[in-house]
């Protein structure tokens, strides 16, 4: 039996899981699916000239999820594309947190190894 206690699992399955399924975003804004994003946030005036290189894709998801999370930039967007962008900046900020922890224990600077 573990020793770990019910939050304790409940916590970690939780970060798995948007651990998982942010990665499964991110692959699909990376390879077309910001095109939607950028109907609403590109500040070129045609939004299909923005680059469809994955590393631009994926620095727009940083900026433009951000950006509305923290309510610095609201255009008018639907339900799904609010909830979207909030999951993509919760999805985010797991994952940098995830290989911050893992850098971190990699030179044995993290403090609870």
């Amino acid at each position: 039996m573990s020793s770990a206690n019910f939050w304790e699992i409940s916590f970690v399955i939780t970060w798995a899981i948007i651990f998982i399924f942010g990665g499964i975003n991110n692959i699909y804004v990376m390879f077309g699916g910001i095109k939607k994003m950028d109907r609403y946030f590109s500040s070129m005036t045609n939004y299909e000239w923005e680059s469809v290189n994955p590393a631009e894709c994926f620095a727009r998801l940083h900026k433009y999820s951000f950006l509305y999370t923290f309510g610095l930039h609201r255009p008018p967007v639907g339900i799904y594309m609010s909830a979207w962008l909030y999951f993509s900046c919760l999805s985010l900020t797991v994952l940098w947190i995830s290989m911050l922890i893992g850098t971190l224990r990699r030179y044995g600077i993290w403090p609870m190894s």
